[in-house]
């Protein structure tokens, strides 16, 4: 779908009221957008041709902002601008509109809402859900279904990340509301084209020819993700090089770097691997280098070098101001705060270096005055920083993903710059919140973070761990994954606020925290040694496309551990269930209902340790394809699983049973074969249950040796 196709169903039948006021957060638009490429956009529901309510979805950073700006220059349509808003409730939208047009004309406004004469831009509905509680945030879509009833055209335009509309969508169409969704395209190569001409303001017309033969070139490197049918293999759905994060940083690069035959150069090796994502890190490294050596070294960084002299001299000039340092920077001045590392041992020397720096920082090619200026550049800040062996340059990553929302391209650049390391396991959290940008209609995700059980180990703060992460589109039968192996001492990995189908068995405390509400959507399982959930609401979601029952019925949070505690002012099972299992708790009221303590069912320690490891075998199972419950055979073979001899073969009795099958690819668990034979179902199982045959079972399972 074209812009102008959008703008013309939103001003359909339009005959807007001019705003008596205009505030910071609901205003209309007096200036075009210029330059505005106009995008394009895909119907992802769409069921009728002019819905009362039109949600606009789309990936962090993709434009968002700039189309509701224009749709609000073009049609006069006021914005509700969320991020600036105070926090929404009942009658927000009611209220707003009774103080923004003359008293006079309240009645007419909320009629053309009613018929679809007037309509209402909001944007940021992300941030807005951020600023208040789920009964608050339901209760102002409450209003917009109120007041767009019945209407014969789009009367309301909401627009926001994919994973909010998300849960929008889902409680919007439950009430019964006439809402359709669109989400925005990644450009095409003509528009990327007229987006990264339009910010390299200062092109010198006389290169012009040189200017346009280095932008060709890089996207010619591209160009593959610019053409719309999908070759078999291909992962169109994981290319972003459309979207304005990656186009501003290759404008960038073309504006900060006036020898556009050096870009080329630079720019021109053969790369392995994901090409966008390689040529990307390329640009930012090609920016970072520049940075190093033609401004950084002969203003400053040389004088020091020459009064110090010798090889120490030498090592200056290579080490002050390297990528990761620049990378280290950017994150310490977008965060506010002091740089927290002395990088020069001598004071003198290292005054003077820090004063020169603070100058010549502020001017970062990936800075915009004290933001970076882009995803991208954030993300391979963050990257550059994580990755690092220096402490304090890993906590300014953490602290800045903790502050702000990670965008999916943390995703590929750190899958790409961390292939053959290891992560700190506190960074998996920003690796499940990067991934929630594809949580979707069309999309399946599915996470896990695969540890030692907290039944298995007396206790580890030295945490060695993997994480998984499986995005699927099977409408179109594109999959990936990533993998990531992440180590560290931590007392406690933080989750959230998004958990999204993912799996977690770690032997440390997982803390469940989010403001104002972790969601957790899909099968969410948490095995670890102590749970503590720290949030004003807990809010359980279904995905939206897997309609099978016995899907449905396997949704939502399952805990075990050993001890629970924390709180949730407020618990919101939309669909599936919540159940915490742990042998103590703490945990009060609403939390405390869903608790059900556990114990291991025997008393002989053999069949005990039996029992344990059929669990954490049977545990690793999740619904796959067609609601079948089914595991990678590296999985469900590896050593976290089976640890010993034991393990082996109570695997192997399984299968001898027929409890299990497996392919070259995956275990399944055979429902029928595991009721006849252990006499005890999965689910069973999972709440520590037994039965005699299962009893049985394990006795006649040899012990085996270590």
């Amino acid at each position: 779908m074209e812009y102008k196709a959008l703008r013309s169903i939103v001003a359909s039948q339009k005959n807007p009221v001019a705003l008596q006021s205009q505030s910071n957060s609901f205003y209309a638009s007096t200036t075009r957008v210029s330059p505005f490429i106009e995008p394009r956009f895909s119907k992802i529901s769409f069921p009728q041709e002019k819905p009362s309510i039109l949600l606009v979805s789309a990936v962090g950073a993709s434009g968002k902002t700039t189309a509701a700006n224009a749709l609000s220059f073009d049609l006069q349509l006021p914005i509700l601008d969320l991020a600036k808003h105070k926090a929404v409730g009942d009658n927000t939208l009611t209220g707003i509109l009774t103080t923004a047009y003359p008293i006079a004309k309240v009645g007419t406004v909320l009629e053309g809402l009613h018929t679809g004469t007037h309509g209402i831009i909001i944007d940021g509905i992300d941030e807005g859900r951020s600023k208040t509680t789920e009964q608050g945030f339901e209760a102002f879509l409450d209003d917009l279904i109120q007041r767009s009833m019945g209407s014969a055209s789009t009367a309301i335009v909401v627009l926001g990340r994919s994973q909010v509309l998300f849960s929008t969508w889902v409680y919007l169409d439950d009430k019964g509301a006439d809402v359709g969704m669109v989400e925005i395209d990644p450009f095409g190569l003509e528009q990327a084209k007229k987006y990264i001409d339009s910010r390299v303001i200062k092109k010198d017309t006389s290169q012009q020819e040189s200017y346009e033969s280095a932008r060709d070139a890089v996207l010619h490197r591209l160009g593959a993700a610019f053409v719309p049918a999908v070759a078999e293999g291909k992962n169109a759905f994981l290319s972003f090089i459309g979207y304005p994060p990656v186009l501003d940083a290759i404008a960038t690069l073309l504006r900060e770097e006036r020898n556009y035959h050096r870009i080329q150069y630079a720019l021109n090796e053969d790369v392995e691997g994901q090409l966008e994502t390689n040529l990307l890190i390329r640009i930012c490294d090609h920016l970072l280098d520049r940075d190093h050596e033609e401004k950084a070294l002969p203003n400053f960084i040389e004088a020091i070098a020459t009064d110090v002299g010798g090889s120490f001299g030498e090592e200056l000039r290579i080490s002050l101001y390297n990528k990761e340092e620049q990378c280290a920077r950017v994150l310490s001045r977008t965060l506010n705060r002091p740089f927290p590392k002395r990088v020069i041992d001598d004071n003198a020397l290292n005054e003077k270096y820090e004063s020169s720096v603070e100058i010549w920082c502020q001017d970062h090619p990936f800075l915009d005055d004290a933001r970076l200026r882009n995803a991208v550049f954030a993300a391979l800040s963050v990257t550059r920083c994580a990755l690092s062996n220096i402490p304090e340059y890993q906590d300014l990553a953490h602290a800045y993903v903790s502050a702000s929302q990670p965008t999916y391209h943390l995703l590929y650049l750190l899958n790409e710059l961390a292939k053959g390391r290891e992560i700190n396991v506190r960074f998996f959290n920003m690796l499940i919140q990067s991934c929630s940008d594809f949580l979707g209609i069309n999309a399946e995700l599915s996470i896990e973070i695969d540890g030692n059980g907290w039944e298995e180990v007396d206790g580890e703060h030295d945490i060695s761990a993997e994480l998984m992460t499986a995005i699927r589109f099977p409408d179109k039968q594109q999959e990936r994954t990533f993998v990531f192996n992440g180590n560290g001492s931590v007392e406690a990995i933080t989750l959230g606020p998004y958990i999204v189908n993912t799996s977690v068995t770690l032997p440390c405390t997982v803390e469940l925290s989010g403001t104002p509400a972790i969601v957790a959507v899909g099968e969410c399982k948490i095995s670890a040694r102590r749970v503590r959930i720290d949030t004003p609401d807990l809010i359980l979601r279904n995905m939206p496309r897997l309609a099978q029952e016995d899907i449905r019925a396997n949704a939502g949070l399952f805990i075990n551990s050993r001890e629970a505690e924390g709180y949730a002012k407020a618990v919101s099972v939309g669909s599936g269930k919540l159940e915490i299992q742990c042998v103590e708790h703490t945990l009060d009221y609403p939390l405390a209902r869903y608790v059900h303590k556990v114990a291991v069912p025997f008393d002989d320690p053999m069949l005990q340790e039996k029992y344990r490891r059929i669990r954490r075998i049977f545990s690793e199972f999740a619904s796959h394809g067609k609601g079948a419950l089914a595991k990678y055979r590296a999985k469900i073979e590896h050593e976290r699983v089976l640890r010993n001899e034991l393990g082996r073969s109570i695997l192997d009795a399984l299968l001898a049973e027929n409890v299990l099958r497996r392919d070259s690819k995956f275990y399944y668990i055979v429902p029928d074969q595991c009721d006849a034979k252990l006499g005890i179902s999965w689910h069973q199982l999972r709440k520590y249950k037994s039965s005699k045959k299962l009893e049985e079972f394990l006795k006649n399972v040899p012990f085996g040796v270590d």
